[in-house]
């Protein structure tokens, strides 16, 4: 979990590196949020699991953690559009007018 909390955290910090360069990362930046917005559910399911059925409760944090991930995953451009900017860019199809 931490492994991938950390690539997520990388991925971040060099799209955020291209944008203060002034850099286009178009497909960087779609790249980062679907990554890590997979991931965050992911790792916090795995967390969830970790709890047990009490992980399901309000008496801890993991629950609220898990719901706010999923949340991630349809909030400011779905999984779905991320993958499709990415795919776009990789396939050089052109932009919509």
């Amino acid at each position: 979990m931490a492994t991938e909390i950390e690539a997520a955290r990388q991925l971040m910090y060099f799209v955020c590196d291209e944008i203060d360069q002034k850099r286009r990362c178009d497909k960087e930046a779609a790249m980062v949020k679907f990554f890590a917005s997979e991931m965050a559910e992911r790792v916090t399911s795995e967390a969830l699991q970790i709890f047990g059925g009490a992980g399901y409760t309000t008496l801890h944090a993991v629950e609220r953690y898990w719901r706010d991930a999923r949340l991630t995953k349809i909030f400011e451009g779905t999984s779905e559009i991320q993958q499709r900017i990415i795919s776009d860019h990789l396939l050089g199809k052109p932009k919509a007018a």
